[in-house]
């Protein structure tokens, strides 16, 4: 049965089999303090993840801290349900006069002190190594049960080898305390303190592509900045990131500064935001089955933000203005024709003179 429900009927079931007072219980399962700390590599494991998934989905980071906390609320719910209220495995109840035995789905067994053989190594097929074996006499009858994983197993095998309860030593009571308050201020730190909770509550970027999010702001006015980037410094280089609005929230080109290499998302100083703001009509193509395409000839403005502030730094415009010919074969999207438009769009190209410039301090 589960833990709590455990806890609460053994007295009266040792009460009923005249074994007195339950002194200590073991399960068949690891240690409370190693599933805690399992636990927590798996939760740091599984929010990294989260976050992942998240971004490839294209997911705002605002969205990060609640399938953070719905991940943690779920799985520690889950794990609370396990150890106190679901049926678990194989168990023994230390008694003043011998041990209470109980699986799930089964009744309880009442083993006296007299009527304890022993407790010997396990062999056999099947036997895991390690094991060990509980022998018996239940009315004349040999019985005996195998474990191996079993919640301070030396003291449940003291106390069968010796014939008498092996008490909780007392650093074991006084340290339960201070263990609960540790693990709850790991738990703590990691969602508050750690370099996990920045990624988590989006205070700084663990992506490249995280830093679209400051592209917004001029349009939504959403103030997003990322406080734990790389502060802007007066003196170049100064690395930074481009997004075009055509592109999605993929980085378009990359700059250190330097010359070469592709930034780290935590130092990333500034972020280039590419946005269309006028079009200029060059001209209409008309191709067969009816379609026709007009051209234009475009501007964009290129809005550069500190990363940490979201705070505008400088700004470019670019004309994309290449002609385009009515050359080529163009697919139907549909069984007939139609009209279409099509925007000239600047080329890697030219985003990357531009960052460029920006990166080395250039027109600031």
């Amino acid at each position: 049965m589960g833990e709590w429900r455990l806890r609460r009927s053994l007295p009266r079931l040792a009460r009923q089999a005249g074994l007195g007072e339950v002194h200590r219980v073991h399960h068949e399962r690891r240690s409370v303090p190693v599933l805690l700390i399992a636990k927590l590599g798996l939760d740091w494991a599984m929010v990294l993840c989260l976050v992942k998934a998240l971004s490839e989905l294209d997911m705002d980071p605002g969205a990060r801290p609640i399938a953070v906390l719905l991940w943690l609320a779920v799985s520690w719910g889950a794990l609370a349900y396990w150890l106190l209220v679901r049926d678990g495995r194989r168990w023994f109840a230390v008694c003043d006069g011998g041990l209470l035995a109980g699986t799930a789905g089964t009744g309880t067994i009442a083993i006296a002190w007299d009527a304890v053989q022993g407790l010997t190594s396990a062999h056999g097929p099947g036997i895991r190594h390690g094991s060990l074996r509980l022998s018996w006499l239940d009315g004349g009858k040999q019985r005996y049960v195998t474990f191996r994983i079993m919640t301070d197993r030396d003291a449940l095998a003291e106390a069968v080898e010796d014939k008498h309860p092996v008490p909780v030593p007392p650093h074991r009571r006084i340290l339960a305390g201070p263990g609960i308050v540790a693990v709850a201020s790991v738990v703590a730190w990691a969602l508050t303190l750690s370099p996990l909770a920045d990624i988590v509550m989006a205070s700084r970027p663990y992506y490249l592509r995280d830093l679209a999010s400051l592209c917004a702001q001029a349009t939504a006015d959403s103030g997003a900045a990322y406080p734990e980037s790389a502060a802007y410094s007066p003196s170049a280089p100064h690395p930074a990131v481009l997004f075009a609005e055509e592109h999605d929230l993929d980085p378009v080109v990359t700059s250190t500064g330097t010359g070469s290499g592709t930034p780290d998302p935590d130092d990333v100083q500034l972020v280039a935001c590419s946005r269309l703001e006028r079009r200029t009509y060059d001209t209409t193509c008309a191709f067969s089955h009816g379609l026709s395409v007009s051209y234009y000839r475009a501007r964009y403005r290129v809005e550069v933000y500190e990363a940490r502030t979201g705070r505008r730094v400088t700004g470019r415009t670019l004309d994309a203005d290449n002609h385009l010919f009515c050359g080529g074969i163009r697919e139907l999207d549909g069984k007939g024709g139609g009209h279409e438009e099509e925007v000239s769009v600047p080329s890697r190209e030219d985003y990357q003179l531009i960052l460029d410039e920006v990166s080395v301090g250039a027109g600031e």
